[in-house]
């Protein structure tokens, strides 16, 4: 700490209301709330009296890498909270010491054989969805997406893929989880709203599912189900709880990052011809000569280079938040603990200063050594440092293989183009895609 470091009081940010603060700009718009606070206010931005948005890749990286273990994933009282609304005993929403040996007990299981064993039945995956696509049919490419990730994700980390209907309970509970966390105001346990009960109703029926899971013959085969195999023969053995926020985390996470991914991409790709071509043509050229697996993800750099410029603009990760455990400076201002920290992969990720023609879709700029002298704070699709996402590169896998398999078939057209907007909720979801399948 150096001794000029200012108080945090002294930071720039906007006023806001003053009973609401910036609670209701933020609500209204979040994107566009956290993008002018970043243009306007600089690279550490007072948000409320007890919040502060930093915005320079090299403070992003202080945070998430350098002083990863000075950060908490959230308070004893914002776990408390979210006791019953969320999954608070699953790796992604543990810290420290415990945070550590879960992390251990699962990290080997996301190597690179799950890796290439994605890329080796996302394949058949893809042609079961593509199988009733007409020419000229409307489709909700949301839709069809997920039911496809869900298959794929069920598949490849727990052995069997989930019959239709256990399919059919583990999206709805996905839908009232994404809901309630486009809420900033977390109330107390106690208040009884529509969506809590939702979220009960729906995890009581998916307990059934999860647990079935859990004590399948597939649990016991490490080469068959590896994720599974190290949740419940790990060291520590979970409790049933914990297992079941495992699970749940696990199958969202891996459908909810591979989904809105592959649709972006697609979005993208129809508002962009030239670059759908281009796929198209590496596509057909890397099914006919490359075998299924990694070797043909090798042959697809350039529908690699869409997914990395898509993640960019559309990253399905839009913010994360850490509480200060002690006292840091960011920026020649003094932090003190007990402060949330705020990084925002929308802000970097189209921050002009290091992106040239930031708010393009230029997938050329990840082709060859990727982008100039951009620093490694800009971009960070699945985090940073110690907490980086497990299955990123399973889910890039996925990723690529799914688009090529779609844009070698058909080349997509919008039907409504300006009903697509970003959903900041949980992820970053695509709204109103709804799409008509030309044939090449």
């Amino acid at each position: 700490m150096t001794a000029a470091a200012r108080p945090r009081n002294d930071l720039p940010g906007p006023s806001g209301d003053k009973y609401l603060g910036n609670l209701h700009a933020f609500s209204t718009d979040p994107l566009g709330f956290l993008t002018a606070c970043s243009r306007n206010y600089g690279d550490v931005v007072r948000l409320g009296a007890n919040n502060v948005l930093l915005t320079s890749p090299g403070d992003v990286e202080k945070m998430l890498v350098d002083r990863n273990a000075k950060f908490s994933k959230a308070s004893a009282d914002t776990r408390r909270g979210s006791r019953r609304q969320g999954f608070p005993r699953s790796t992604m929403n543990s810290d420290g010491a415990e945070w550590q040996a879960k992390r251990h007990r699962m990290q080997p299981a996301f190597g690179r054989s799950l890796a290439t064993r994605a890329a080796e039945i996302v394949d058949a995956q893809g042609e079961r969805m593509l199988a009733p696509w007409r020419p000229g049919q409307a489709r909700d490419l949301q839709d069809d997406v997920s039911v496809l990730t869900l298959r794929l994700v069920t598949s490849l980390m727990f052995g069997d893929e989930f019959s239709d209907a256990d399919t059919a309970e583990v999206a709805r509970l996905v839908a009232p989880i994404m809901d309630l966390s486009t809420s900033p105001v977390l109330l107390p346990e106690w208040v009884p709203t529509l969506r809590k009960l939702r979220i009960r109703r729906s995890m009581r029926r998916v307990d059934r599912t999860l647990h079935a899971l859990a004590a399948s013959p597939a649990a016991g085969d490490p080469q068959r189900a590896p994720v599974l195999h190290a949740l419940v023969h790990g060291d520590p053995a979970p409790s049933p709880d914990e297992l079941r926020d495992e699970l749940a985390t696990l199958i969202m996470a891996g459908f909810e990052t591979t989904n809105d991914s592959v649709v972006w991409a697609s979005v993208l790709l129809a508002q962009h011809p030239e670059a759908a071509e281009r796929v198209r043509a590496e596509a057909e050229a890397a099914f006919a000569t490359a075998p299924a697996g990694l070797a043909r993800m090798e042959a697809l750099s350039y529908t690699n280079a869409v997914v990395r410029e898509a993640l960019r603009l559309y990253s399905p990760v839009w913010l994360t938040s850490r509480d200060a455990t002690e006292d840091m400076e960011f920026g020649g201002y003094l932090i003190p603990a007990g402060t949330t920290v705020t990084v925002s992969q929308w802000v970097n990720h189209r921050d002009p200063r290091y992106w040239e023609d930031a708010e393009e879709f230029r997938p050329e700029r990840w082709l060859g050594s990727g982008p100039k002298a951009v620093p490694r704070g800009s971009y960070f699709p699945f985090g940073l440092g110690p907490r980086v996402c497990v299955g990123a590169a399973v889910a890039t896998t996925e990723t690529v293989h799914i688009v090529a398999d779609i844009w070698r078939r058909f080349r997509l057209e919008l039907i409504r183009p300006e009903r697509i907007t970003p959903r900041p909720a949980l992820a970053l979801q695509p709204m109103g895609v709804e799409v008509v399948p030309r044939a090449w």
